[in-house]
């Protein structure tokens, strides 16, 4: 609680009491006793914990906490939400064991890191922005391809004894060893020189391999309808933003509002920042990112299909 109190900055005039349950607390709002408070909450089937957030105090919603307040005290309620905040950056950041407290009031915290400053945001962020090179990239190598048809050197391969699908194989698997030399590439560099820490190596390097296949499927296939490299580019660039404010990669969507958060589900990039989360944030084995590897084994599946299909349309004579 000191940590969290500290961490939301409040004035000095204000006061902090704890309460044994929600419905002490909401009558001491109600009648005027306090201005605001805030309740655990009890529910853990909802999408805040799906979704791993990195929440910055003053930040709103708190996922793990809900706001009592009353309409008629409008700075109560702002302190309540702001300590909430404090009490999620706490819980997240200090790597709060699950099944340690029965008593919801009873939340021990570490102090080792305070809020989600320094390397907390490190360890989420690397993670994030490979993920959305990982598209980026994807689209280049099919931009590639078509410069290829341009220039004429497509047409003479598709001449030779070799068969298209050899040619589309071949740039696919280039596009993909390529993704997943990027991502390792930044994770090596970001936990050697920076000192970051992306969680359990096993489960880092499985979600790894899904992240890049889900991705380059996805953007091979976005990029194949292009006409002209510049097309191909542009589509890579706009594409990509988009999926990156959508899943998750430039704000954590545990942070956003409910129906951002459904969206970030519908993205592979969304699914590997579920996975990279709960390594990096919560601490959790290789096994908890099984689920989200299968749901990017399966984007990659269908975006793949489709992507083999329109880019040996683009290698045929």
């Amino acid at each position: 609680m000191r940590a969290a109190v500290h961490a939301s900055q409040l004035p000095s005039n204000v006061r902090v009491h704890l309460f044994p349950d929600g419905r002490s607390l909401r009558r001491a709002v109600d009648s005027g006793t306090l201005e605001g408070g805030v309740a655990v909450s009890h529910a853990h089937q909802t999408l805040s914990h799906l979704l791993i957030p990195m929440v910055a105090p003053g930040a709103t919603p708190s996922p793990g906490f809900s706001v009592v307040e009353r309409p008629d005290a409008l700075l109560g309620q702002e302190t309540a939400e702001s300590l909430a905040a404090g009490l999620a950056s706490r819980i997240y950041a200090g790597r709060l064991s699950r099944g340690t407290a029965t008593d919801p009031a009873a939340i021990s915290v570490s102090t080792s890191t305070l809020g989600n400053g320094g390397k907390a945001v490190l360890d989420y962020f690397a993670p994030s922005i490979a993920v959305v090179f990982l598209f980026i990239g994807s689209g280049l190598g099919i931009r590639s391809l078509l410069m290829e048809r341009a220039t004429g050197t497509l047409a003479r391969l598709a001449a030779s004894p070799v068969r298209p699908s050899a040619i589309v194989w071949g740039k696919l698997l280039a596009i993909g060893l390529t993704g997943l030399f990027s991502i390792l590439v930044v994770w090596g560099v970001t936990v050697g020189l920076f000192g970051a820490d992306w969680g359990d190596p096993a489960g880092v390097l499985l979600l790894c391999v899904g992240a890049t296949a889900s991705m380059c499927g996805l953007g091979v296939l976005v990029t194949s309808f292009a006409r002209t490299p510049q097309e191909a580019f542009a589509a890579s660039l706009v594409v990509g933003l988009v999926l990156a404010l959508l899943g998750g990669n430039l704000l954590p969507p545990g942070a956003l509002p409910e129906p951002l958060q459904v969206l970030s589900l519908g993205t592979p990039n969304g699914w590997s920042l579920v996975g990279f989360g709960r390594l990096a944030l919560l601490g959790d084995p290789a096994t908890s990112v099984l689920g989200p590897f299968l749901v990017l084994c399966l984007i990659a599946l269908v975006t793949g299909g489709l992507a083999m299909t329109r880019v040996r349309r683009m290698v045929a004579p």
